[in-house]
């Protein structure tokens, strides 16, 4: 189990850094703590943009449709991270974050991170690199679960159809 409630250099986005670069990166980050049962971030809305590391507590990661209505399609413990794609898209999010459990987060905003660019560009880097490692990790576990539950055909199709969009 990752302990980022006592180590913060045990969180994942953290692994690569030096302890000066973290704490270059944890100078800009927001502390800020949840009460059960609170959305951190909602499906649809285009606020809050930027990554949220969990220290401390659980979250789930909800996602509504109108065919299915709410479904829990996650479960987060301390040193996961989200918002990622909000970070990198500033498009409204695609599900909602719920605390289970009262949680601590560091919250990075992307006008911070631009500050680390300029303050701290080889920090900056190393936290992208963590980031795309950890998003890569989620597109391999989201690869898994669509071919175990889709056939290959229809995956095939959904997804050109995207990309023509």
């Amino acid at each position: 189990m990752i302990d980022c409630e006592k180590n913060v250099a045990d969180c994942p986005i953290f692994r690569t850094m030096s302890p000066e670069e973290r704490d270059a990166i944890l100078r800009l980050a927001d502390h800020v703590t949840y009460a059960t049962g609170r959305s951190v971030i909602c499906e649809g809305n285009n606020h809050p943009h930027g990554l949220f590391a969990i220290r401390s507590g659980s979250c789930e990661v909800v996602h509504s449709s109108r065919e299915f209505g709410e479904q829990q399609v996650a479960f987060l413990r301390p040193g996961a991270i989200f918002g990622e794609i909000a970070f990198f898209d500033p498009a409204p999010h695609s599900a909602t974050i719920r605390v289970v459990e009262q949680a601590e987060f560091l919250f990075f905003s992307v006008e911070n991170f631009q500050k680390l660019e300029l303050l701290q560009p080889l920090a900056a880097h190393k936290f992208v690199l963590n980031m795309g490692r950890i998003l890569a990790q989620k597109m391999r576990r989201a690869d898994h679960m669509l071919a175990n539950h889709f056939p290959t055909s229809q995956l095939v199709s959904d997804l050109s159809a995207n990309v023509a969009e």
